[in-house]
């Protein structure tokens, strides 16, 4: 069986204290160079996922690939490490949507992903911005990822990291279609981009799709991707979907930046449910202001002399608490790896911590699927495959297409 891999994706504002060398001291005197994959951080987590478009317009601009110029050796991203670099599709189509052009072409994608990245991703334009396209969105975007892949396999140079061919399509017709059209381009394995990407139900079609096509299967296959999605009701999902693989050597990871919530807003996730929170900052003290000591002994946490270091305004205080947030989903994934190989003490689990009705029938669906087939089970399962708001009761679809 496999295991699911959580990647942070490194938050923007991180690259900016990296890039200045900042330190944080902790109450044992320890300095804390505020990563998260070193010897010197509060923790050493070797996976990662970096949008190369906050690497290319952010910390890292104007280094030029060469000579060692990278984004990967600016923040000392060591090379023992697994880094995944995201294409930057997304940016490019929002830039669009709004009318303005991105300033990322396809080839620059493909250099800064092979300069810096262990896993790279197909420079894909995503039909589903909004979460209400049409059929003409869904045709434009294949089209442009069209074009975008063959840039990429008629200029690619980096041969020793893999390169992921991306998945979209909310319904099985559609990932059909999608999937006839890109899957000859030449890859290493795959990326799941459906939205929204906190529907459980979803990511599982797009895994069984891929499954019943044999693409796990190939020996060139060394992974699938799961865009954008962390989420409580969503990673069991994707676990279960990885100890449904029994391939050596093959990864399954899923990324988000969620835990950044902690920089942007200062909130800070109580551990093992990543549901209730507290709030810091000027929420502080009408929210909690009785509250003296942290609820936590985490890495961070335990380093962290007095609690309101973590109302200031400075760099640190949002920092930290994102260090800390993204130990809970790092935590909270390793604790779901280790008990899906017993199914009923993993659906115990589940129920324990009030998981959603979709996310536990979402593990109904991927068994009844391996069983009796993808078709079978779609048509058994069609109201929970409708996109919905994760705990309403009633499914309404938005895809008629």
């Amino acid at each position: 069986m496999n295991k699911a891999i959580y990647l942070p994706a490194l938050a923007e504002q991180f690259g900016s204290l990296w890039k200045r060398g900042l330190k944080y001291k902790g109450k044992d005197g320890k300095e804390y160079d505020m990563k998260c994959f070193t010897e010197n951080s509060h923790f050493n987590y070797p996976y990662g996922l970096q949008s190369i478009y906050y690497a290319k317009e952010g910390v890292a601009k104007g280094c030029d690939n060469k000579d060692g110029n990278t984004f990967r050796n600016l923040i000392g991203y060591p090379k023992e490490a697994l880094l995944v670099t995201d294409s930057a599709g997304f940016q490019i189509a929002s830039f669009k949507k709004k009318g303005e052009k991105c300033n990322i072409t396809a080839i620059d994608s493909l250099r800064y992903q092979e300069a810096n990245g262990n896993i790279m991703m197909q420079l894909d334009v995503p039909p589903n911005l909004d979460g209400k396209p049409s059929y003409h969105d869904f045709k434009e975007a294949l089209e442009e990822s069209k074009k975008n892949f063959k840039v990429f396999e008629d200029n690619r140079k980096n041969f020793d990291a893999d390169l992921y061919n991306v998945l979209h399509g909310e319904t099985l017709t559609l990932l059909e279609e999608w999937y006839n059209e890109v899957k000859d381009f030449k890859n290493e394995g795959w990326a799941i981009g459906i939205k929204p990407p906190f529907d459980p139900m979803l990511q599982a079609l797009g895994f069984l799709f891929l499954l019943e096509k044999g693409e796990y299967n190939k020996e060139s296959c060394h992974g699938i991707h799961f865009f954008g999605t962390s989420g409580k009701h969503v990673v069991p999902t994707l676990v279960y979907c990885a100890s449904k693989i029994k391939k050596e050597n093959f990864r399954v990871t899923y990324d988000s930046s969620s835990y950044n919530i902690g920089s942007i807003f200062r909130t800070y996730y109580l551990p093992f449910d990543i549901g209730p929170h507290i709030c810091f900052g000027d929420k502080f003290k009408r929210e909690n202001p009785e509250l003296k000591e942290l609820p936590c002994c985490c890495p961070v946490c335990r380093t962290i002399k007095d609690i309101n270091e973590l109302n200031t305004t400075d760099i640190y205080a949002g920092t930290l608490i994102s260090l800390h947030n993204m130990y809970q989903y790092i935590q909270y994934n390793e604790l779901l790896n280790s008990i899906v190989y017993n199914k009923e003490r993993f659906i115990e689990y589940l129920n324990t911590i009030n998981i959603s009705d979709k996310c536990l029938k979402s593990i109904e669906f991927i068994d009844f699927a391996l069983e009796n087939g993808l078709k079978q089970a779609v048509k058994k399962y069609e109201e929970w495959l409708k996109p919905e708001e994760i705990n309403k009761a009633k499914q309404v679809s938005i895809f008629h297409f």
